[in-house]
């Protein structure tokens, strides 16, 4: 009950920090740019815990999330991302990212910092080191995700597969992401994902 329980937790932790890299890409916006955006993903485990009341070694979750980005000067894009309840069951994320080569490929490097709560455990802090690598359309992630409370500490791996969809005669961009995902903690704890980003420049969002 204990372990099942534990994976289950490392699991909304990967969850939580899934978006951290997602919906992005190598690029950044030019300086003053900024966009927003919603985020849908999902998870299940490829080797994973005995459910000992139904037999089954799966576990499936989801979870949705917000985005806002803005462009800087030299190469420079921050973000911040709830999912969730950040209240509640979620996190609050917030990372910068510096795109430091443009050809024969665009490669980022990003931050990113995460607070994640659940009711019935401690809360933690995710420190978030990514590298990013592709073009406008395709790219891929690598991340790799430390997390501690004052009782325990957790870490985490991602790689994921993501492409840019532009989507014709309007401004907004769907980027559908793959995801495996690995924890470092119990070597069994292999995850996969699949997720959608919908985004679009902040100023063409109609408000009223």
């Amino acid at each position: 009950m204990l372990k099942n329980i534990g994976l289950l937790f490392t699991a909304f932790l990967l969850m939580s920090c899934y978006p951290m890299g997602t919906y992005q890409g190598p690029g950044v916006l030019p300086d003053g740019k900024e966009t927003a955006g919603i985020g849908i993903s999902w998870m299940t485990n490829i080797i994973g815990f005995q459910d000992s009341s139904s037999g089954k070694e799966s576990a499936f979750l989801a979870d949705g999330s917000l985005l806002f980005r803005r462009g800087y000067n030299h190469n420079v894009e921050a973000g911040i991302k709830l999912v969730g309840r950040p209240w509640s069951k979620g996190a609050v994320l917030s990372d910068v990212k510096w795109q430091f080569m443009q050809q024969p490929f665009k490669v980022a490097v990003d931050f990113g910092l995460s607070y994640w709560t659940e009711q019935s455990y401690t809360a933690f802090v995710g420190y978030h080191p990514t590298l990013m690598a592709g073009g406008d359309k395709l790219f891929v992630v690598a991340q790799y995700n430390y997390f501690r409370s004052r009782t325990q500490v957790l870490r985490t791996s991602d790689l994921m597969l993501g492409r840019h969809i532009k989507i014709k005669n309007s401004d907004y961009t769907l980027t559908p992401m793959l995801g495996l995902h690995h924890s470092s903690n119990n070597l069994d704890d292999l995850y996969y994902s699949l997720g959608f980003g919908f985004t679009r420049p902040l100023d063409k969002w109609s408000w009223r």
